[in-house]
C-alpha cells in the first residue's frame, strides 16, 4: 500500500494505490506507511493533508485509525475524497466529519480548502514533491541522497 502524490487544481493530493490487504486491526505496513507519511509531510511543511481514497471499498483499519492519529498530532486539515461507505462509517465512528465533510472528488475537496484556509494551497512546499511516484519511494530515495550529501 502507498500513497501517491499528484496535482489536483494546484494542491498536492495523496491518491491511495494498492489497497492493503492484511486488513488487520494491527497492520505493521500501514503503521509503517503513517510513519514515512507524517515524516514526509513535516519535512516538505505542507500545512494540510488531502487523500483520494480512489472509491476503495475496504481499506485496512489501521491505515484508517493511524491517519486519523496522525490528523490529531499535526492539527492541520485533513480531508478525503472518494470514499466508500465501509470507510465513511469508520471515519464517522471517529467524529471525523463534526470537522470537515467527506467529498466526491479531490476538486471538491480543494476548493472546500481553498475557501475555509484561503492561500494554504499556494504556500510552496520545501522539497521537491515527485509527483505520481509512490511516497515511500521518493522518500527512501530523498533520505539516501540526504546520506549522500552528508559522507
Amino acid at each position: 500500500m502507498d500513497l501517491i502524490p499528484v496535482m489536483v487544481d494546484g494542491a498536492v493530493v495523496f491518491n491511495l494505490q494498492n489497497s492493503c490487504h492484511t486488513k488487520a486491526t494491527h497492520c505493521e505496513n500501514c503503521t509503517h506507511l503513517i510513519l514515512n507519511v507524517h515524516n514526509w509531510i513535516r519535512h516538505a511543511e505542507l500545512e494540510y493533508t488531502i487523500i483520494d481514497f480512489q472509491d476503495e471499498k475496504d481499506i485496512c483499519p489501521t491505515f484508517l485509525e493511524e491517519i486519523l492519529l496522525l490528523r490529531k498530532r499535526l492539527n492541520f486539515p485533513f480531508l478525503f475524497a472518494g470514499v466508500m461507505e465501509r470507510p465513511q462509517s469508520y471515519l464517522e465512528s471517529f467524529n471525523y466529519t463534526d470537522s470537515y465533510p467527506l467529498f466526491v472528488t479531490p476538486e471538491d475537496a480543494v476548493r472546500a480548502l481553498r475557501i475555509q484556509h484561503p492561500g494554504l494551497t499556494e504556500r510552496p512546499v520545501k522539497m521537491p514533491i515527485k509527483f505520481g511516484f509512490p511516497l515511500l519511494v521518493s522518500w527512501k530515495q530523498m533520505q539516501g541522497e540526504a546520506w549522500g550529501a552528508n559522507a
